[in-house]
C-alpha cells in the first residue's frame, strides 16, 4: 500500500514541473528597447515653452520685433547696426593710420650715413701754388742773370767810366730782388690759403658727422614714438573688435511668436529689453533664410 502511494506522488510531482516550464520561458522573453533619440515626442518635450531674450539696446529702432509677430531660428531679435557701423568706420580709419605708421618705420640709419658734403677738392688752390712757385724761379732766374750782367760789365776791359752803368744795373738788379720778394710772398699766401681750405674742410666734416649723428638720434626718438604710438593703436584695434563683436546681431534660438516685450529700463545710453517667445511644439523649427 505504502509503495503505491509513493509511486502515484512521484507521479504527481514529475508531471505539475512539466506543466510549468512553458510560463518560465514567457517570463524572460525581452521586450524591444526604447531608443529615445527615435522618440519624436521626445524632441519636442524637450523643447522650452516658452523662452525670454534679453537685450541691450540703445535705440528703439535697433529692437527688430513686435508683439505677436512669428519669427524663425535666426531670424535678427535686435541689431545695434548704426554703432556698429561706426566702430567699423573707427576700426578702418585706425588700420590706415596704423598702416602709415609701419611704413615709417622702414627709414634707415644707413641712409643718414652719407656726406652732406661733396667730395673734397683742392686742386685750384694747388694750381694757384703753382703758378705762384713758376713766377718765384723767374724772378730767382732774373736776379741770377742780373748778377752775372754786372760782373761782366766790371770786367770789362774798356777804359771809359762805367759808373754809371753800373749804377743802373745796380738799380735794375734790386728792382728784381723786390719781384722776387713780392712772387716769394705770393707764393706763401697761396699756400696759407690751401692750409685754411684744408683746415675749413675738416671743421665742415665734423660738422657734418655731427649733424648726422644729430639726425640719427632723432630718427631713433621718432622710431621709438612710433613704436609707442603702433601699440598703442593695436590695443585701440583690439578693443574695438571686442566692442564690435558684443554689437552683434541677438538672433532668435527658436522658432515661435513673439508673446511679450518688456522694456525693464535705462543704464545711461543703454536700453535693457526683455523679449518674451512663446516656442513652437512639435520639435520642427524652421531656420532663417
Amino acid at each position: 500500500m505504502k509503495l503505491w502511494l509513493l509511486i502515484i506522488t512521484l507521479s504527481i510531482l514529475t508531471a505539475c514541473k512539466t506543466a510549468e516550464t512553458p510560463k518560465s520561458a514567457e517570463t524572460v522573453q525581452s521586450e524591444k528597447p526604447l531608443t529615445i533619440g527615435d522618440d519624436k515626442q521626445f524632441l519636442s518635450e524637450s523643447l522650452p515653452s516658452e523662452i525670454k531674450v534679453r537685450v541691450t539696446i540703445s535705440r528703439s529702432e535697433d529692437l527688430r520685433v513686435s508683439v505677436g509677430e512669428r519669427i524663425k531660428v535666426g531670424d535678427v531679435i535686435a541689431d545695434r547696426k548704426k554703432e556698429r557701423d561706426g566702430l567699423l568706420m573707427q576700426k578702418q580709419q585706425a588700420e590706415l593710420t596704423l598702416e602709415r605708421m609701419k611704413k615709417l618705420m622702414w627709414l634707415k640709419d644707413e641712409n643718414l650715413d652719407k656726406p652732406i658734403l661733396p667730395d673734397a677738392s683742392f686742386a685750384e688752390y694747388e694750381a694757384a701754388i703753382g703758378r705762384a712757385s713758376v713766377s718765384v724761379e723767374s724772378a730767382k732766374r732774373a736776379i741770377s742773370l742780373q748778377e752775372t750782367r754786372i760782373e761782366q760789365i766790371e770786367k770789362l776791359p774798356f777804359p771809359v767810366d762805367l759808373t754809371k752803368v753800373k749804377q743802373h744795373e745796380s738799380a735794375r738788379l734790386e728792382l728784381l730782388k723786390g719781384e722776387l720778394l713780392a712772387a716769394e710772398s705770393n707764393l706763401n699766401l697761396e699756400r696759407a690759403k690751401l692750409e685754411t681750405a684744408k683746415a675749413n674742410r675738416i671743421y665742415s666734416e665734423q660738422k657734418d658727422a655731427l649733424e648726422i649723428q644729430k639726425s640719427k638720434i632723432t630718427v631713433r626718438e621718432q622710431r621709438i614714438t612710433l613704436e609707442a604710438n603702433i601699440t598703442q593703436i593695436e590695443a585701440q584695434i583690439v578693443n574695438l573688435n571686442v566692442q564690435i563683436v558684443a554689437l552683434s546681431a541677438v538672433r532668435a534660438p527658436f522658432a515661435g511668436t513673439i508673446k511679450k516685450i518688456n522694456w525693464e529700463g535705462q543704464n545711461n545710453a543703454e536700453i535693457n529689453v526683455v523679449i518674451t517667445v512663446d516656442v513652437d511644439s512639435g520639435g520642427e523649427s524652421q531656420s532663417a533664410k
